[in-house]
């Protein structure tokens, strides 16, 4: 059977698209390993960004060549996922957070909002575990992402005051809320895309956090409501039996007054 796992982004629930067997196959050997080294180029990438003043150049030369590794693989994946595809270019329409992988390798570990498309996402309590466990990964990989980004991107600005990991983590927390205190603001053209990228995606995280919740309370009042409709079908049915019990005895009284009197 097709798998459907992988879904549009956008819309409020997006349908499956089935991309054939041999994708599914595909899919099915290759989603573990390229999430692994989606993994280690996040790490790899970080620790060159953060510790970039400290590491020696030939350190930093090999942290470059495994992300230029790692970056064909993706772009070598998502070629294959296309002609294997069943749905040919089509594929690249409807996933694209696999296109935003090979512009972005570091973005890869964001797939996981594909939980969040999904139709039955809230409908049932499984579905609300899975998709709040998906927030909570997604905004940990956000800030982890917009921080080291942003501190790339700033770090060697003159008028900037991100300066650190510190720095650019607490300008991504204050961002991904839609708080902006302004104590830290991006002043570069990079920054500033940061900036609007994680402000979208918070504003979309915040949303999914609301429906979720709404989604729960929905549920525990039509809990409580099925809870009470069915104690008062079962009080109707124990009166209607109560009801039946007297008129068999009436009966049976009757009767036993007509053979007395015969």
């Amino acid at each position: 059977m097709w798998a459907t796992r992988n879904s549009t982004l956008g819309g409020s629930a997006a349908v499956a698209q089935p991309m054939g067997p041999r994708y599914d196959a595909y899919a099915k050997r290759l989603d573990t390993p390229m999430a692994v080294m989606a993994m280690v180029f996040l790490v790899v990438w970080s620790s060159r960004i953060i510790f970039t003043e400290s590491l020696p150049s030939q350190v930093k030369a090999t942290m470059l060549s495994v992300q230029g590794i790692i970056w064909l693989v993706f772009l070598a994946d998502i070629i294959i996922r296309t002609v294997i595809s069943e749905k040919s270019w089509k594929f690249l329409w409807t996933h694209p957070l696999d296109v935003v992988a090979v512009i972005i390798p570091a973005a890869r570990p964001l797939k996981v909002l594909s939980a969040f498309t999904q139709g039955a996402a809230f409908a049932s309590a499984k579905g609300r575990l899975k998709t709040m466990q998906a927030v909570v990964l997604s905004v940990v990989l956000l800030l982890w992402i917009g921080s080291v980004a942003v501190l790339s991107a700033e770090r060697n600005v003159t008028e900037s005051a991100i300066n650190t990991f510190g720095d650019a983590l607490w300008w991504a927390f204050v961002t991904v809320t839609t708080v902006g205190y302004g104590d830290f603001s991006p002043v570069s053209v990079e920054g500033r895309i940061v900036a609007v990228l994680m402000m979208l995606v918070g504003i979309a995280l915040i949303g999914v956090v609301t429906a979720s919740v709404a989604a729960w309370f929905v549920q525990l009042t039509s809990g409580s409501d099925d809870e009470a409709g069915e104690a008062r079908e079962v009080g109707r049915h124990e009166e209607l039996q109560d009801q039946v019990a007297a008129l068999e005895a009436k009966i049976d009284a009757l009767l036993e007054n007509q053979r007395r009197e015969r």
